[in-house]
């Protein structure tokens, strides 16, 4: 029985060492970074529509971002975490308008991305937060709409920027 053990043993260890020279499986990264929280809340997050009767729009937002009440203002402001999406509307008539919203977005440093004849696409960076928006006119009014989120979501922010992309008044 002695024997027996000693050979299992040796057995074992043999094993054991001859095992040593090759890869052992990577265990996984099961730490959640910036863009893995903001993939996963927006992924269980369906798409919703709210309408402004102040703007006079509808606003698409995904749901778990949570509107934000403000009297007597211009504008509507949906929120969940560090992301938050704007919507602000200028009107033409308004006494207040010295600048448009694209020149006021290059003032606060924002670089041009893309621009169309009723539109411009801006990104920059303001405090902590990074932001993208869209500048949109009609023959009334300018309607801006900005994404803003920390720099850490770069990609899980993708499909947030794709709405502010598709963003129109029509």
């Amino acid at each position: 029985m002695k024997d027996l053990t000693v050979l299992f043993l040796s057995v074992l260890s043999f094993m054991l060492f001859s095992c040593s020279g090759h890869q052992q499986p990577k265990s996984f990264n099961n730490m959640i970074d910036g863009n893995d929280s903001i993939a996963m809340m927006l992924g269980d997050s369906p798409m919703e529509i709210y309408h402004s009767d102040v703007l006079g729009l509808d606003i698409p937002h995904p749901a778990c971002l949570v509107h934000q009440e403000f009297e007597d203002s211009l504008q509507e402001v949906f929120v969940g975490g560090d992301v938050s999406i704007s919507v602000i509307t200028q009107y033409f008539n308004d006494q207040d308008i010295f600048r448009s919203a694209g020149q006021q977005m290059h003032g606060m440093g924002a670089e041009l991305l893309e621009a169309g004849d009723d539109y411009s696409i801006h990104t920059g960076q303001e405090g902590d937060f990074e932001y993208y928006a869209k500048v949109v006119e009609d023959s009334t009014r300018l309607v801006t709409f900005i994404l803003r989120y920390y720099p850490d979501h770069g990609e899980g922010v993708e499909p947030l920027k794709q709405l502010v992309r598709d963003f129109s008044l029509r």
